[in-house]
């Protein structure tokens, strides 16, 4: 069975309306293209959720150190994932000249082995091919690659820790109704203004799990004429953006849907809960 196109898919977990009939087609039927969706809707969430987490901490030596010793590196690979010292501009090599300086030990690495190394590997029974020795200097990259993730996640938990706990200002708020559909559905909804101007509604409720869909935010007009998507929901809580112009005395409804991974961007039609925003809840 052929499925629908990676990028095709990427696009519909952003919310773009690029499938074609048959590609919708195949996606509500496919739990395959329906889950790739799924995670990357969560991806891109998640990416999404990063960009107002302000300026992170540089991490101290010392957790450096705990990197090294976790991935057992031994003096070498330490330095290959050092950071390298900033000079003058003088100082560095031309891009021309270190292209020359591979090629040439990429040469020195294809002649033969010399007579004292043969007898040692005769000796030994351990042949090392050329590739295998090639691959090496990229442990050190590997290993880079791994201290980069670890020491952003240090630094957004020290930027968590000891950041000024500036509060933000309540503007309004609103209780969530449940929906014919989901009766048993509740949650609130705060209007906030963050320290820096930024407008978010905070968004909290309890609603039934299902199978294969996912939740989504919006905010509606008083007389439900127009709306605006937030973004996703994941679990049963979150915080979204206001986008900058948006009159929330006019969009003062505050909705979670249920959504279906067919390819639309549009409301569903299914709402689970809803309520307007006042100042005065």
């Amino acid at each position: 069975m052929r499925h629908v196109d990676p990028e095709v898919l990427a696009l519909l977990a952003l919310g773009e309306q690029v499938a074609l009939p048959e590609d919708s087609v195949h996606v509500s039927e496919c739990d395959q293209c329906r889950r790739e969706i799924e995670i990357l809707a969560r991806a891109a969430m998640i990416g999404r959720s990063t960009f107002d987490a302000g300026e992170l901490l540089e991490a101290p030596s010392r957790v450096w150190d705990r990197i090294s010793d976790e991935l057992a590196l031994t003096v070498d690979d330490a330095r290959a994932t050092s950071a390298p010292a900033v000079g003058d501009a003088d100082d560095r090599v031309p891009s021309d000249e270190l292209a020359q300086k591979r090629v040439e030990r990429v040469e020195r690495d294809d002649v033969a082995v010399d007579e004292s190394t043969a007898t040692s590997i005769a000796e030994s029974g351990t042949v090392h091919s050329l590739a295998e020795r090639r691959r090496r200097p990229w442990i050190g990259f590997v290993a880079a690659a791994a201290a980069v993730a670890l020491v952003a996640s240090a630094g957004t938990a020290l930027w968590a820790t000891f950041s000024p706990a500036e509060q933000p200002t309540i503007l309004a708020s609103a209780t969530l109704e449940a929906f014919p559909a989901w009766p048993d559905s509740t949650g609130e909804a705060k209007l906030e203004q963050l320290p820096d101007g930024t407008r978010v509604i905070d968004v909290n409720f309890d609603a039934p799990a299902t199978d294969g869909g996912y939740r989504e935010v919006w905010l509606i007009t008083t007389d439900a004429t127009a709306l605006v998507s937030l973004g996703i929901v994941e679990g049963t809580s979150g915080q979204f953006t206001v986008p900058d112009g948006l009159d929330v005395s006019s969009y003062d409804l505050v909705d979670i849907s249920e959504e279906q991974f067919d390819g639309n961007p549009a409301h569903s039609g299914d709402s689970i809960v809803r309520g307007q925003l006042s100042t005065e809840a």
